[in-house]
């Protein structure tokens, strides 16, 4: 079964869902490694989703993507309620890149789980090239403006070196 958003919607998808794996594997460094392997196998499926994404007229596995979309959201869930109830449990990553990539999880899974209780499989309305060239610019604003500030808040963001900033680029600017 394959569900099919418009060729705008298929694009956010996309845009989103390779946001995403880009976060997870920048939070592969400096995780505990067993929070490591996850954050690298989720980042890499999710990059390769959304690479899929881009090529197919569909959603490649939408019941699989709405599943693998919503159990690191709830993983995350779990992780900061019991570091808030108990306090013995501390959440060894950033929460700015968990919110974000929670944001974009919920987007992918909500806009799929929206295509796949559409009745009637007909093929999406193509939009104009002026309509498209839009849609694609405010998907691409949208997910760096929100990612760019996640993945400065990994130590990837930071160098590798948490609690120091990174050297500017402008000369005679260094911290």
């Amino acid at each position: 079964m394959s569900s099919r958003p418009s060729t705008i919607t298929r694009t956010w998808l996309a845009f989103a869902a390779i946001g995403t794996g880009l976060i997870h594997v920048a939070l592969v460094i400096g995780a505990p490694l067993p929070l490591g392997i996850v954050f690298a196998l989720l980042g890499l499926v999710e990059f390769v989703w959304g690479v899929l994404t881009f090529a197919r007229e569909g959603v490649a596995y939408p019941r699989a993507v709405l599943l693998g979309a919503l159990l690191p959201v709830l993983g995350w869930g779990l992780l900061l309620a019991a570091s808030t109830v108990s306090g013995a449990v501390a959440v060894p990553v950033p929460l700015l890149p968990l919110a974000v990539t929670t944001l974009f999880e919920l987007f992918i899974a909500g806009t799929v789980a929206a295509h796949l209780r559409r009745t009637g499989d007909g093929a999406p309305r193509v939009p104009s090239l002026g309509r498209y060239l839009a849609g694609l610019v405010a998907g691409i604003v949208v997910v760096v403006g929100l990612t760019a500030p996640a993945l400065a808040a990994t130590q990837v963001g930071s160098s590798g070196q948490p609690g120091q900033p990174s050297p500017s680029i402008l000369p005679g600017h260094d911290h």
